[in-house]
């Protein structure tokens, strides 16, 4: 068999039947899908199957629907498919993918591990807002288990710590110093809590530094990374639970 990746850029409306067998409710395929990347693959030159890849930034996105025909199903067609898909983003740079399927279907999980997608998370009762509930071979729909796939390794730094003195903004003598960027980009401690801190989005490896900040951290210690490297998902795979903060210059000592 001759298997063909192809995308689809004209009107989706004609493969509208393909995609619904991946989701059944209408409404929830209109709030993404004029969004996605759209995927057509062929076998022989025949549609088989279709899929929606929603980029979520530069790096990172998410398969919100794949299917093929019935009468293309388990002869290994759909994972060639993914593979393919895989395969594509991996070759544009993305660093991640992920996919959201049912709490209830075995077989789709089982699809989706055996391709190399492994669990990251669950949205609890995401199958509430259907119209029509959904049942699968365990029961009815209820939470999404979303599962991830690391597509190349992700980039590691080994940065200096800077020696800018912190201001003590906190009445415990015994609380660690945390990492901060300032907002004019002058890198240094603070201890918290800090009076109201702005949540930001940074990167981490050895401290912490603002996102909009970087050349002016890093240039100066010869450090460098291309300009349309996506800082905010770099600090979401390295520290998904620790939030940072960006401060006013004030509460450094100068």
């Amino acid at each position: 068999m001759k298997f063909l990746l192809e995308e689809l850029t004209g009107d989706w409306q004609l493969y509208r039947a393909l995609f619904l067998l991946a989701d059944e409710d209408q409404k929830m395929l209109a709030q993404y899908i004029d969004r996605s990347d759209r995927w057509l693959w062929r076998v022989n030159g025949t549609v088989i199957g279709v899929a929606a890849v929603l980029p979520r930034n530069p790096y990172e996105g998410e398969l919100m629907a794949i299917a093929i025909t019935p009468a293309g199903q388990n002869r290994g067609a759909g994972s060639a498919f993914l593979q393919a898909l895989l395969t594509n983003y991996r070759q544009r740079g993305w660093w991640t993918l992920s996919v959201g399927t049912g709490d209830t279907g075995p077989q789709q999980l089982h699809f989706y591990l055996q391709n190399g997608f492994r669990f990251d998370h669950v949205r609890p009762y995401f199958f509430k807002q259907y119209e029509t509930p959904i049942q699968d071979e365990w029961g009815q729909l209820r939470d999404m288990v979303v599962l991830k796939q690391l597509l190349k390794p992700l980039p590691q730094w080994r940065l200096p710590v800077p020696t800018t003195k912190w201001q003590p903004v906190a009445d415990d003598p015994q609380q660690r110093p945390a990492p901060v960027a300032t907002s004019d980009g002058t890198p240094g401690w603070s201890l918290l809590p800090i009076k109201t801190p702005a949540p930001l989005t940074v990167v981490g490896a050895v401290f912490d530094f603002a996102l909009t900040q970087w050349s002016a951290i890093l240039v100066p210690r010869g450090y460098s990374l291309p300009a349309d490297t996506n800082l905010q998902a770099l600090w979401y795979y390295h520290h998904p639970q620790q939030p940072a903060i960006v401060v006013p210059a004030i509460y450094f000592e100068q």
